[in-house]
């Protein structure tokens, strides 16, 4: 049986220079990936660019700034009410306790066990006199001593006019 073999114009076998059929599946596919991964990146800084605007938006950095002023309040309040070092317990409703632990959660310690505690502490909301978070104020109960009432204090030395919790941040 005699082979027969195919040649290229220049009498070279068909291939033998890299320009054969398998090499040019390769040469696409790897434009393809290039092609797709420069889209890809292109739609990435596209989206980060949205990002950072939004972040230096007026409305943005209002926001952020009137966030900072509600934490900062509330570890005011809290400041006023106990020292660091002195174990609390926090109220059971779960939101205020994130809210607490975004406030005061660098500095306070937790009681352990729960009656080593000097307060309890929550928050009070709606209120529209005196110093109050955007109408929050931190709340320190004291556990009764000697046959005596509990005695409640209200946080002060910190107000940040205004209602409600501040603005989520954006995503």
């Amino acid at each position: 049986m005699v082979a027969s073999s195919v040649v290229d114009g220049d009498g070279s076998p068909a291939g033998a220079d890299g320009h054969g059929p398998v090499s040019w599946v390769l040469v696409v596919a790897a434009s393809l990936v290039v092609v797709v991964t420069t889209v890809a990146m292109g739609a990435q800084a596209v989206r980060g660019n949205r990002t950072v605007a939004v972040q230096r938006d007026a409305s943005t950095a209002r926001d952020a700034a009137l966030d900072n002023a509600f934490y900062h309040c509330l570890d005011v309040q809290t400041r006023s009410l106990i020292s660091p070092g002195e174990p609390v317990v926090f109220d059971d409703n779960l939101s205020d306790l994130v809210t607490m632990i975004k406030g005061v959660g660098s500095w306070v310690t937790i009681a352990d066990p729960v009656s080593s505690a000097v307060a309890r502490l929550s928050l009070r909301d709606g209120v529209t006199t005196g110093d109050r978070c955007l109408g929050t104020v931190v709340v320190a109960t004291y556990p009764s001593r000697g046959g005596h009432a509990p005695v409640v204090r209200v946080g002060s030395g910190a107000s940040v006019p205004g209602h409600g919790p501040p603005p989520a941040p954006p995503l």
